[in-house]
């Protein structure tokens, strides 16, 4: 899963004819209220009159990825990156996309990138601090995790994958009061359920040994 939070990028007018920043503008808003499908035509609509309009490629890439058509979205990233290697938003799609393959050593590199040009995104963040503790640094991965929380602290999202990386690490109490915030946040979220037993049925158990 992913949070919508590349929306409301800055679409820089002064590279673009009006008509397509406007049309850009269009879509973006349609993107905002959740009208993925919606926004992703009008995305499209603009690369018939300018196929190589990498503004609009990107809007293409962020909601086929909230549609979660995730192969069509790794084409047009890559399409992008063979065109323009410094768009953040290709580069965080292909390390979400391998993210989601449990591909983290081939996620990090694009991650990293994406963080160098678009600092301080707390969805960007999440990804790369988990990529981070699986692949490279465990320590640095959650600190980088820490840094998106404190972003963007209502983010389930963000809650649980830190969660799960202190539970890995066996910092069950911290990890429980997240898992437990998350619920808060949203109390039907069954990653967060499912989380929270986890982490207090393990606790428990190592609890009960060190007693043994």
């Amino acid at each position: 899963m992913r949070n919508n939070n590349l929306q409301n990028r800055h679409i820089n007018k002064k590279k673009l004819s009006a008509r397509i920043a406007n049309t850009l503008e269009k879509s973006e808003n349609e993107k905002v209220l959740g009208n993925h499908e919606k926004a992703l035509f009008i995305a499209r609509s603009i690369l018939i009159q300018d196929p190589n309009c990498i503004e609009a490629q990107e809007e293409v890439i962020d909601n086929l990825l909230s549609l979660q058509d995730f192969a069509e979205a790794e084409k047009v990233a890559n399409f992008v990156l063979s065109q323009y290697s410094e768009s953040y938003i290709a580069n965080y799609a292909l390390g979400f996309i391998y993210l989601t393959d449990n591909l983290n050593d081939l996620a990090l590199p694009y991650l990293q990138h994406a963080n160098t040009l678009s600092p301080n995104n707390p969805e960007i963040l999440r990804c790369l601090g988990w990529a981070t503790f699986h692949v490279e640094n465990k320590l640095k991965g959650l600190v980088t995790l820490e840094r998106a929380l404190n972003l963007r602290s209502d983010d389930p999202l963000i809650l649980c994958d830190l969660g799960v990386c202190l539970l890995q690490e066996h910092i069950f109490t911290k990890a429980i009061n997240l898992f437990e915030q998350a619920l808060e946040i949203d109390n039907t979220n069954e990653r967060a359920q499912d989380c929270l037993h986890a982490a207090q049925s393990l606790a428990k158990k190592l609890s009960h040994k060190k007693t043994l």
